[in-house]
């Protein structure tokens, strides 16, 4: 007997491999399209009735091409039943096939193994301090909210938070509430009963009770519909919650940790977010700082991510260019960690060289060193000039100030070594560079 087929639409962006060993445990041949397009060419690609069941992430639930699909399935006759899935919750698939499972890390896997802790990077004082309040909210219970711009690392200091806390050997869930359809957040948040509403056909657990004896992240909750920020509200202050389509309460052992780049303040004044939400979550709050306001971190995190790429594309460590390494300090990053992240990532596998260069950028870093060009030259030289006072102190200290033996370690002539000190006489530090 054939295996029944199975469409799977899942976003580039999420992890494949729990989903699809999944359905292919419970005997599927699974069909993957990885666009709303793709997933209508393949589902036209089989007579009316071949595929039984269409898996779809939550988070591509949206916009023409999901609106498109819908009304195709829909004039087609087939059996073919719809199955929305969040991607960071695809531990309620278990239960709706029938299937054992349990919240640990590794049913959570990414197709590497496990996931990985992100590192912490930073040396800045204003990074420093970020960590040491996270450190001590992790050793109280308490609901945290961070703030700050998109792609300043929230998450990552939420893991941090919860990997510190006593909640650390039970499951950290994490959601972007704008990924979730408005119509589907309380369903998700909150779980719901068979027959709650149409196509509910069985009970469903939420993201809460997915996360008992853990941590449950919500990123962006500012976008968080009114009607569900007051049921949150009131998780908040009792653990108590109601699943869609029951009367009776549950409760739920689950620290909350959340997370928006939008100004609260100016939310409440629009009456956008409730104010007794607000106060409830601004009593512990980590406001993260932008990457602009943090440059002496960017080389750090820039020579993170050249290793991380590289280790993952097994090829040999590159190294940086000056002119490349001037520029990321002078730019902006409006997408801060993550864009840096990105522009790296791309760096690196464009490269054919041992170094990056600026040609190995993405193209609008490169118009930015053009439309600087004089500011970014002053600074690679007066960077260079730096590199080489540095060099010419740390071997005057070896030699406790010896300029022969100073000289004959940086292997140049003491009449040179003389030349260079006159040089950067006032910039040398006095304790290392007796007088001439």
């Amino acid at each position: 007997m054939d295996k029944p087929r199975v469409l799977l639409i899942q976003s580039l962006g999420s992890s494949l491999a729990p989903v699809r060993k999944l359905l292919e445990e419970r005997n599927f041949l699974v069909h993957l399209s990885r666009t709303w397009e793709e997933a209508e060419k393949t589902y036209s690609a089989f007579p009316s009735g071949q595929i039984k069941f269409i898996f779809t992430d939550v988070t591509l639930c949206q916009g023409s091409g999901w609106e498109k699909f819908v009304q195709r399935a829909r004039n087609t006759p087939s059996d073919a039943t719809l199955i929305c899935f969040h991607p960071q919750f695809s531990n309620s698939l278990y239960d709706l096939l029938q299937h054992p499972y349990s919240t640990t890390d590794a049913e959570l896997s990414t197709e590497e193994g496990e996931i990985e802790e992100a590192l912490i990077i930073g040396e800045t004082r204003q990074f420093r301090d970020v960590l040491d309040l996270a450190s001590r909210y992790a050793s109280h219970d308490i609901t945290v909210l961070i703030t700050g711009e998109t792609g300043t690392g929230k998450e990552v200091v939420a893991r941090y938070i919860h990997n510190q806390s006593s909640r650390k050997d039970k499951s950290f869930i994490p959601c972007n509430m704008t990924a979730i359809p408005e119509t589907l957040v309380e369903s998700e948040l909150f779980g719901y009963l068979k027959g709650a509403f149409t196509g509910a056909d069985k009970n469903k657990k939420g993201l809460i009770e997915a996360a008992e004896g853990g941590t449950l992240f919500l990123d962006e909750i500012g976008d968080l519909p009114p009607t569900i920020q007051l049921k949150l509200l009131r998780f908040l202050e009792s653990r108590e919650f109601y699943k869609v389509g029951d009367s009776t309460p549950k409760f739920a052992d689950v620290r909350i940790i959340a997370a928006t780049n939008r100004d609260l303040d100016k939310a409440i004044l629009e009456n956008g977010f409730r104010k007794d939400l607000y106060y409830r979550l601004n009593s512990a709050r980590i406001i993260l700082p932008p990457l602009r306001e943090r440059r002496e971190d960017i080389i750090l995190l820039v020579a993170n991510f050249v290793y991380q790429t590289c280790r993952h594309t097994q090829m040999p460590i590159k190294k940086i260019s000056n002119s490349v390494k001037v520029l990321l300090l002078d730019y902006p990053w409006p997408g801060n960690i993550r864009e840096l992240k990105n522009v790296i990532e791309s760096a690196v596998m464009v490269s054919d060289d041992e170094y990056l260069t600026l040609s190995d950028l993405p193209m609008h870093l490169q118009q930015y060193a053009t439309s600087h060009r004089d500011e970014i030259g002053a600074k690679a030289i007066r960077s260079i000039s730096e590199a080489e006072r540095d060099i010419i102190e740390q071997a005057l200290k070896e030699a406790n100030g010896n300029k022969g033996k100073a000289a004959e370690l940086l292997g140049i002539s003491t009449r040179t070594l003389y030349r260079k000190i006159v040089k950067f006489s006032g910039q040398v530090s006095p304790d290392t560079v007796p007088e001439l």
